[in-house]
């Protein structure tokens, strides 16, 4: 027993120099700790001012602002109380920021004193630090995987409790999340690095040949590397938005967008993954680009016994009837109009009209659609329009 508390006491007493500064394993399992209870407290007082807010009867939209407020304020005196506590120097965020990365490509060194000789003092010279050991791989592991779990964690709780009360569009909630994702892990590794005293020496080299390889056999992966951040910076498609690559035939609802593929999920929710180049070099149709608005177009043919006045007069009545459609413009919709018809064509045996009508919601187009073909077949057989089917003449011959 007493072997098992001298091994965990090693354990704790461990350091990992960061940038500098020395860090024991003790003092950064207490942070973490810390960290942990004034999560909880946060969640606590969280419900606890909800509460409160709702007897004082705050508007819901006012509630979330001062809870997401409030939140912000507790993890940042809260962070700042874990590293009072546990007597971690924060000097090494400022080093972090300012870390010379060329000491990255440099193997590590520490001073040693060489002996001298009569009547001289003795010198200090560099010599190579320790190499990599399976102890070190295991903290940079541990450090590198603990920033990851921190970074889902944190991406959830940002848009749990300040992201979606502030009422952020959701692409900008994407790029935000993303970014931080990011930077952490950056963070992590270059953390993970300077603990284990790894020399990038070797690694330039490997880059090197991994840039002769993307030359000659990755160019679909740079390229849709290169296509993500366009298509995240520049925004032609957005998180929500219902887009139709022409090329592939495929229509849905945009769900994710990856630096190497976007995840389209489909009407009958079956999740498509696709390139980011294609997305950028093929015709894609963004249906809700600027606004949710889509504009119905229904054809219809009659036979040329039929009152032309009467359909049109149908056709009004039956979009004028559906409750989707938009039935008059609004100074807030410049160019969206009342329904309306229009007469194509005189067809080999049937009048043409398209009833053109604009709806609130692209989403809806199919059902929307499917309504008035249905409420435009009661209507012609209430009024007695026939919709005609093409005839031929056929001439019989005999022999003689």
């Amino acid at each position: 027993m007493d072997e098992f508390r001298q091994q965990i006491d090693n354990l704790l007493g461990n350091s990992l120099t960061i940038f500098g500064e020395e860090i024991t394993v003790q003092k950064f399992i207490i942070f973490i700790l810390i960290l942990a209870a004034v999560l909880i407290g946060a969640g606590f007082l969280h419900r606890w001012c909800r509460r409160l807010f709702n007897r004082l009867r705050i508007p819901q939209n006012l509630q979330n602002r001062l809870l997401a407020l409030l939140f912000l304020i507790i993890m940042i005196v809260g962070t700042g109380l874990a590293f009072k506590i546990s007597e971690i120097d924060t000097g090494f965020l400022g080093d972090l920021v300012h870390y010379p990365l060329s000491k990255l490509f440099q193997p590590t060194k520490k001073p040693v004193e060489t002996p001298s000789t009569e009547g001289e003092a003795p010198t200090e010279t560099l010599e190579d630090g320790d190499g990599l050991t399976l102890s070190r791989l295991f903290y940079a592991f541990v450090i590198v995987f603990g920033v990851f779990v921190f970074s889902k964690y944190l991406q959830w709780v940002i848009r749990r409790q300040v992201l979606q009360a502030f009422e952020i569009e959701r692409h900008t909630q994407f790029i935000l999340l993303r970014f931080i994702h990011f930077t952490l892990i950056i963070i992590g590794v270059l953390i993970a690095l300077s603990a284990v005293g790894v020399s990038f020496t070797s690694l330039a080299i490997i880059f090197g040949g991994l840039s002769i390889g993307i030359g000659f056999g990755l160019q679909n992966i740079a390229s849709n590397l290169i296509a993500g951040f366009i298509l995240l910076f520049e925004r032609p498609i957005k998180i929500g938005d219902l887009i139709e690559v022409m090329e592939l035939d495929t229509f849905g609802r945009v769900s994710s967008i990856n630096l190497r593929s976007t995840i389209i999920t489909a009407l009958d929710e079956k999740e498509i993954i696709v390139p980011n180049s294609q997305l950028i070099t093929e015709s894609v149709h963004n249906l809700t680009h600027a606004n949710d608005l889509f504009r119905l177009c229904i054809q219809v043919g009659v036979s040329y016994s039929s009152d032309v006045e009467v359909v049109k007069k149908v056709l009004l009545e039956t979009a004028h009837e559906h409750p989707e459609v938009i039935k008059e413009p609004s100074p807030e919709l410049p160019n969206v109009t009342a329904p309306f018809i229009r007469f194509t064509d005189f067809g080999e045996s049937s009048l043409n009209f398209e009833l053109l009508a604009w709806i609130p919601d692209s989403t809806h187009r199919f059902d929307v659609a499917s309504d008035l073909h249905f409420m435009i077949w009661h209507k012609f057989k209430e009024y007695n329009i026939t919709i005609p089917f093409p005839q031929r003449d056929v001439h019989l011959y005999s022999k003689e």
